[in-house]
């Protein structure tokens, strides 16, 4: 008996091998990244301290051939609960999940997934860990993953062009975003527009952004200033040297507070796949009230796969 149940055990794992090797010939990809580590917070008036998932995911990725010179590709990205406790709202929750095709004629794609203006005008300052983009954050113009979209984007030698619209998305309803970035050597200039149908709020007007970014050896910076109709506008910067990094972000709104948030952080290589990341920041509602200032200390292990 010991012997069938080894023979058979012996064939599963032969049979899972030859599938997942005929995906990685097919372009399939799994990946993931575990991120747990521990949280300290204290607005003057009360602190605490806990452990916490920062952001773990696993995705699935893949492209063929379909025709000379045309590729379809899909993925998906979900956020993982580490904690039993979080599962009351499912262990997972989507981060991406689109579909597409790619050629000569650039990519298009369709479904949840960053879009043109991130691209354009939020990723280069969206650096840090946790603490990035302050400042537009306050402001209302970082639109991280957003859904039920169309994007489509292309290159011409150096300069990047893309657009995105929307048909029925939950919160920018049929709104749009158009946006462009130019490769200058060390530098990368991005630009960008959106014209949000806000289904969450009045329709406060138009967001602009302007946006610089780059490396230079183990040095990076970023740099993003948004604009927000009859609302404000905001300043983002980022700062990197060999793994640690400042981050600076600031709104002044049109109500007449200026929200303020500044970050320093490193993360520590430990193995080909391992990490540590160790994070300070405070954020400063401008509210004058007892608790308007924050202070986080953040650490955190990270393993990818």
């Amino acid at each position: 008996m010991k012997l069938k149940n080894l023979t058979i055990a012996i064939a599963m794992a032969t049979l899972t091998a030859t599938y997942f090797a005929a995906q990685a010939e097919d372009g399939t990809s799994f990946y993931g990244s575990v991120r747990i580590g521990i949280n300290n917070t204290d607005d003057g008036v009360t602190s605490s301290t806990k452990f916490q998932n920062w952001n773990s995911r696993m995705g699935f990725k893949a492209e063929t051939e379909v025709a000379d010179g045309l590729k379809g590709f899909g993925h998906y990205e979900f956020g993982v609960d580490t904690d039993p406790d979080d599962n009351a709202n499912g262990a997972l929750s989507t981060r991406k999940a689109y579909v597409g095709l790619k050629g000569g004629f650039g990519r298009v794609r369709i479904g949840q997934d960053y879009h043109t203006f991130y691209n354009t005008v939020i990723a280069p300052a969206d650096i840090a860990w946790d603490a990035s983009s302050g400042g537009n954050g306050a402001l209302g113009t970082y639109t991280g993953r957003t859904g039920e979209a169309l994007t489509y984007d292309t290159t011409f030698s150096k300069v990047n062009i893309g657009a995105t619209i929307y048909q029925g998305e939950e919160k920018y309803n049929d709104g749009y975003e158009l946006g462009a970035s130019f490769d200058a050597g060390p530098v990368k200039l991005g630009i960008g527009y959106k014209d949000p149908d806000d289904n969450t709020a009045a329709d406060t007007g138009k967001i602009y952004g302007v946006s610089a970014g780059g490396k230079v050896g183990p040095a990076e910076y970023g740099f993003a200033y948004t604009d927000y109709d009859k609302v404000g506008n905001s300043i983002d910067l980022h700062l990197g040297y060999a793994g640690a990094y400042v981050a600076y972000g600031q709104a002044d709104l049109d109500a007449g507070n200026k929200p303020t948030t500044i970050a320093a952080g490193y993360t520590l290589p430990i193995g080909k796949k391992t990490s540590a990341w160790f994070e300070a920041s405070q954020s400063d509602n401008d509210l004058g009230a007892d608790n308007s200032e924050v202070t986080k200390l953040k650490a955190a292990l990270k393993y990818d796969f």
